[in-house]
């Protein structure tokens, strides 16, 4: 596989999974790659006996949409959850139910998936100084627990799909700090993080291509073709518009650099 729709952030508009699709019929992609934010950020939650970050009737009505429009693309997907997504078990019991439906489909928090010569993994959670699963935080340890399967994979390929870049209470040069760490421990050849389109861009962070693509809520995705040339792999695109995309952004752009520093939290 080399073709690639890279996107994040439905945040519970029906309008954003429409663009999707017809973003997939006009590029036939090889896969579809999601990394997190389903829900509606300002959504109110519904307390459980165990938790008070519960889904309300229609948030599991919209998650369950969202998984039978991505199904039905009929094309290789791997989606992780947000962090605001939560529960998480509520999310995942919701989106094992539809991999038997749609066999393409994949949730791959914490689980790597592998399809011809490509393997991805993710989470869907945000990498911080401790652990609270019902909202989504991992400390780095749990992390390293969990990715650790990119050390064995025998794919020459490799994709990390994270909803948010690491964050630290220690301020923005530690969350660099941890973003750099992160690549360099594990070496994916791709690494999706899901960052407001504001901060959308492309950087190389040691052997790794870290794509920021926006928000599909706010009409952008970003297109990977590992066949370009290495500084043309990314495209951006205006789902919105609708056939009319951005030109790749190459690596040596001011601008790119820019908004790179922001998507990765510098």
């Amino acid at each position: 596989m080399r073709r690639f729709l890279v996107c994040s952030g439905v945040h519970g508009r029906i309008e954003s999974l429409e663009w999707l699709r017809k973003a997939v019929r006009q590029r036939r992609p090889d896969g579809v790659l999601f990394a997190g934010g389903v829900l509606d950020r300002e959504r109110t939650y519904a307390p459980t006996a165990t938790t008070c970050w519960g889904h309300t009737r229609s948030d599991t009505l919209f998650l369950q949409g969202f998984f039978d429009s991505l199904g039905g693309l009929g094309v290789f997907t791997a989606i992780i959850p947000g962090v605001l997504d939560a529960p998480l078990d509520l999310f995942l019991s919701l989106g094992m139910s539809a991999e038997i439906e749609y066999p393409r489909l994949h949730i791959v928090h914490a689980i790597p998936i592998e399809q011809g010569d490509v393997a991805v993994v993710g989470l869907g959670a945000s990498i911080t100084d401790y652990t609270a699963t019902d909202i989504g935080y991992y400390s780095r340890t749990l992390a390293d627990y969990y990715l650790r399967s990119l050390w064995t994979t025998s794919k020459p390929r490799t994709v990390l799909l994270l909803p948010e870049p690491p964050q630290s209470w220690r301020g923005e040069a530690e969350d660099r700090g941890l973003a750099d760490a992160l690549m360099a421990t594990y070496h994916p050849g791709v690494c999706v993080l899901g960052r407001s389109s504001e901060k959308r861009g492309v950087e190389r962070i040691a052997d790794t291509l870290v794509i920021n693509p926006g928000y599909l809520s706010e009409g952008s995705a970003a297109w990977l073709d590992w066949d370009r040339p290495a500084c043309e792999q990314v495209e951006f695109l205006d789902l919105q518009g609708m056939g009319t995309p951005r030109h790749p952004l190459a690596l040596g752009d001011g601008e790119g650099h820019r908004r790179v520093g922001q998507a990765v939290g510098v």
